[in-house]
């Protein structure tokens, strides 16, 4: 196994979902997007991760599945779901001091086994209409 998923298997599902987030931003580092928050909640509504590439601010929905699963993580980020991180998003941006020129919505995708793991990163995977 690789360190990174050596605990992957006997995980419960939270901590499999932080697992997966900490691979997931490490990947999105490595490309270049500064990761600026991780969880970020308003009330009961919470994005993934929140990061920034240029002058882009981008929300980002992570799901971490087992090779093999069901569903993939890509089906799970139905309608409802993209619902609730749009307004969560709404709600960050009201936060900053300035208004940002672009934002986006991305999914990563992890999938993994004992031996190994699988990333998908999906830009612009959804939109926000005004």
């Amino acid at each position: 196994m690789t360190k990174d998923n050596e605990w992957a298997l006997p995980m419960r599902t939270t901590k499999r979902g932080l697992w997966g987030e900490g691979l997931a931003a490490k990947h999105l580092q490595s490309i270049g997007y500064t990761v600026v928050e991780r969880n970020w909640r308003y009330r009961k509504l919470e994005v993934d991760l929140i990061a920034r590439l240029h002058d882009e601010w981008i929300f980002i929905e992570v799901k971490t599945r087992k090779k093999g699963s069901l569903s993939s993580g890509l089906e799970s980020v139905d309608l409802h779901k993209q619902q609730r991180i749009i307004e969560v998003s709404h709600h960050f941006l009201r936060s900053l001091s300035k208004p940002p020129t672009s934002i986006r919505f991305d999914i990563v995708c992890i999938e993994f086994d004992a031996v190994k793991h699988r990333i998908q990163h999906i830009p612009d995977a959804f939109i926000s209409l005004p």
